[in-house]
């Protein structure tokens, strides 16, 4: 395991992070362990939809123009025949 030296944290989040250590019955290093970990499934997440937003986009890039009712049902009966 690494060690990390944070040097010139705000007051404000030093208390912030304590604060909620305190609450999560965990020491103030596991809780800055235990955010860090969340950012990182966080942003994990984010590009995960980022792909999925890009792909649906060039899903939608491919569609030219949107059918009508009639064009649908013609098209299902000209498969059937």
């Amino acid at each position: 395991m690494k060690t990390l030296t944070i040097r010139g944290l705000p007051d404000e989040v030093h208390a912030l992070l304590k604060n909620r250590a305190h609450s999560n019955r965990r020491s103030l290093n596991q809780e800055v362990i235990a955010e860090l970990s969340r950012v990182q499934e966080l942003r994990t997440k984010n590009e995960r939809v980022a792909r999925l937003i890009a792909g649906s986009e060039q899903v939608g890039r491919g569609v030219k123009v949107p059918l009508s009712c009639e064009e649908i049902v013609s098209a299902i009966h000209d498969g059937r025949r």
